[in-house]
């Protein structure tokens, strides 16, 4: 066997390896300990994600130590917090992206969700009143154990970003990428398109999370700097995997089944693309029981947020890759029983 392709190889099984005893020890009774970075915005499968999270976190399979905003619209963490506090759950630290460069305003349903505390019992609606992402990035990570959390990006990565550029402060005497490397064990990101589509408005390399308004100067430089493995669920993974039908026979007062009702895709009769589920899959299950894997890399992102994939046997990226068994739909049943799971 070639020195290349036997590189290659090792890489693949050691890192398979590594993210099933992160994200699969169970039998040790441990849960992967996960920050939830969203943007939260026009898309209801943010909701999906952040529901089937805490199903995962009920059922002890995951441990969800905060949920971080990415956007700048004024509701988007709003809405975070009252998803949480419907799953009894007030207590996760919700962290608002301070900045006016990345993002928009939320979906109207995502809104009216963040001001409807007489129905969720959250105590804030706007990012004004929320703690600031790194703040709450950097106090979470300090309290971690060595290596002991999984990020999971389903947004922009301005947070991510902000986290590394962060000087030691009274959580930390570490920077940003020293505590990164000090406490995070892999960061899982739904991001980029790396397979050809029909799809004109993203051709392959082109996707939302990594070129949309003010987002792209932030992508490239945080990929290229990280310092730990990144696991990326691209925009063809979660394309084929129709979840929202099952959220119909949920209360219409529900919070992720209010965001999928009035989506204009009409998800709960349609299904709708599970992009970000795919991501919190892949974090706290073994990812290898659902997808191959990529040969290692890096993922290049332009400043235009265009994204281009280089192998490289000593590369520390990876991509999912879809597989015949289990199929899409498949994983959509998982997905979507997770997302209707009540407590």
């Amino acid at each position: 066997m070639p020195a290349q392709t036997l590189l290659t190889t090792l890489f693949l099984i050691v890192f398979a390896s590594i993210l099933s005893c992160a994200n699969n020890d169970l039998t040790a009774g441990e849960p992967v300990s996960i920050i939830f970075d969203t943007d939260m915005t026009t898309d209801c499968d943010d909701a999906g994600a952040l529901a089937m999270l805490h199903a995962l976190d009920r059922m002890g399979e995951a441990k969800i130590l905060a949920t971080v905003v990415n956007n700048m619209g004024e509701h988007s963490a709003g809405a975070t917090a009252a998803i949480n506090a419907f799953y009894g759950r007030p207590d996760i630290p919700v962290g608002a992206y301070k900045g006016n460069i990345v993002g928009r305003d939320a979906a109207d349903f995502f809104i009216d969700i963040a001001l409807d505390k007489a129905s969720y019992g959250h105590e804030a609606s706007s990012r004004y009143d929320l703690p600031d992402a790194v703040d709450v990035y950097r106090k979470v990570l300090a309290e971690a154990g060595p290596n002991e959390v999984v990020i999971v990006s389903v947004g922009h990565l301005n947070n991510l970003f902000d986290l590394l550029q962060s000087e030691p402060d009274q959580y930390s005497d570490k920077t940003g990428t020293e505590l990164v490397a000090a406490k995070v064990d892999h960061l899982v990101v739904m991001g980029g398109h790396f397979l050809p589509k029909s799809d004109e408005r993203y051709p392959y390399g082109r996707e939302h999370n990594f070129r949309a308004r003010g987002s792209a100067q932030f992508t490239g430089p945080t990929l290229d700097q990280w310092p730990t493995r990144i696991l990326i669920s691209g925009y063809e993974i979660g394309e084929k995997i129709l979840t929202g039908p099952g959220l119909s026979e949920l209360d219409e007062a529900h919070p992720v089944r209010r965001a999928y009702a009035r989506h204009s895709s009409e998800p709960l009769i349609n299904g709708r693309m599970s992009w970000d589920q795919t991501a919190v899959l892949a974090a706290v299950r073994d990812p290898d029981k659902y997808w191959d894997f990529s040969p290692p890399g890096r993922v290049k992102v332009d400043e235009e947020g265009n994204n281009t994939w280089i192998e490289d046997p000593e590369g520390t990226h990876v991509y999912l890759i879809e597989r015949k068994e289990p199929g899409p739909s498949e994983i959509a049943a998982i997905i979507e029983n997770l997302m209707i799971d009540m407590p």
